[in-house]
């Protein structure tokens, strides 16, 4: 995604300037390839042409900010590659995620100025101002954007829902004075595309549900969840159905990592300091910590809740562990034992499907019946039609969508792949 908007005073910002998901055929980008050279990715078409943008521009940067609205890829995936000299503005808890990518992620390249969005004040650019409005999203402290200048008003979503944790900002959006009436209001739209059915269950109360049931159903067995090791509400969904059942939560040291930098946006968010939440660590991640001077935090994670893999094995049936969709996770598994295990995929359907799937192929080698239970980060259907008639815009534009563009054609509302 990226979105630009100017001012007749010649100000320009840019909502999101994020990595496309997939190429013109929808395949996936090879890996690494935002890290490409500017020049690459502008004769890929991967980065728009856009001049006084980026650093290879000979000419001083003609826009005045990049502000953007979550820690996802797709939305912030390009970003360094604008000039030095243009800011970038993020929340607390995007800039927390940034902060844990540069130490698990070091191939990964950022912004070189970063800045924080407040969250109680509007910024001003020239003629324009920029105001985030906290919405509920699977990346921790999203924003929706208000854009007003030369007497108009823009509404940009993001990314948005209303059945995650925080779904109550989704209420607060419907009732928002601010946002009534906009000329253009920009409205995320992915359940309305080709994979719409493909985001799982309506809520995430729902995950929470599922999984206290399969955790209680099988209490032999360890439930093992592999989902997004950013999606908060995902591992706050995994330490509610591991302390309703008995069990404890089992985390490896980048997913503590994540939490700890996220404890100050909730004291609701668990910690490896908490008696029912564990670590199991693994090499490469240690090393991590390691080269980036945090050894002390490893030590400091090793003494207040390691636990190893023979105890995972041994009393499988204590544990409801959060991991990832690697090759190091079916290490783990292999080591607890397939017999031992609940497995479950916590994630976009998409990704079970894809050819190097390592968790799926290791289920279809051992036999693993897995289960999906996730819910997705994007508002269904009808609320996206409650957001849109209460705020009443001028215009709504459908982006973020594989929608067609001819899908809807009624007055006032645009719908754009």
């Amino acid at each position: 995604m990226c979105v630009e908007v100017a001012a007749d005073d010649g100000t320009r910002v840019l909502l999101d300037l994020g990595m496309p998901l997939y190429d013109a055929n929808h395949n996936d980008y090879p890996f690494g390839t935002p890290q490409r050279p500017t020049a690459e990715l502008l004769a890929s078409g991967v980065l728009c042409d856009i001049p006084g943008l980026y650093a290879s521009d000979q000419t001083a940067p003609n826009y005045a900010a990049i502000v953007v609205t979550h820690s996802h890829l797709d939305h912030y995936g390009l970003a360094h590659h604008a000039h030095s000299a243009v800011p970038v503005y993020a929340s607390r808890g995007t800039l927390a995620i940034f902060e844990v990518s540069k130490i698990f992620f070091p191939s990964a390249v950022l912004p070189a100025d970063v800045r924080l969005l407040p969250d109680d004040e509007s910024l001003r650019f020239g003629a324009l101002t920029v105001t985030g409005i906290p919405v509920d999203h699977s990346a921790p402290d999203a924003r929706a954007l208000l854009v007003e200048g030369d007497g108009q008003k823009l509404i940009y979503s993001g990314d948005l829902r209303a059945h995650g944790r925080t779904g109550f900002r989704f209420e607060k959006l419907l009732a928002d004075q601010r946002l009534r009436g906009a000329d253009w209001l920009l409205l995320e739209s992915t359940t309305l595309g080709a994979g719409g059915d493909s985001h799982g269950l309506r809520s995430e109360q729902e995950v929470e549900e599922a999984l206290v049931a399969l955790a209680t159903g099988g209490p032999d067995k360890a439930v093992v969840v592999v989902a997004s090791g950013q999606n908060l509400d995902r591992l706050v969904s995994c330490y509610r159905a591991a302390k309703r059942t008995g069990r404890k939560l089992v985390v490896d040291p980048y997913q503590a990592f994540v939490l700890q930098k996220l404890a100050p946006l909730s004291e609701n968010i668990p910690q490896f300091t908490w008696d029912d939440v564990r670590v199991s660590f693994t090499h490469h991640q240690v090393e991590k910590l390691k080269a980036a001077g945090l050894m002390e935090l490893a030590h400091e994670m090793g003494r207040a809740a390691r636990v190893s893999t023979y105890a995972l094995g041994a009393h499988a049936g204590s544990y409801l562990l959060c991991a990832r969709g690697s090759w190091r996770t079916t290490q783990l598994l292999n080591r607890i034992g397939a017999a031992n295990a609940e497995l479950v995929w916590s994630m976009w359907g998409g990704y079970w499907n894809r050819d190097n799937c390592a968790v799926r192929i290791w289920a279809e080698r051992a036999g693993v019946q897995a289960h999906f239970i996730h819910s997705g980060g994007h508002a269904w259907p009808a609320d996206l039609e409650r957001l849109m008639e209460a705020l009443s815009a001028r215009e709504t534009i459908w982006v973020h969508t594989d929608r067609s563009a001819d899908a809807d054609d009624s007055e006032g509302q645009t719908a754009l792949p």
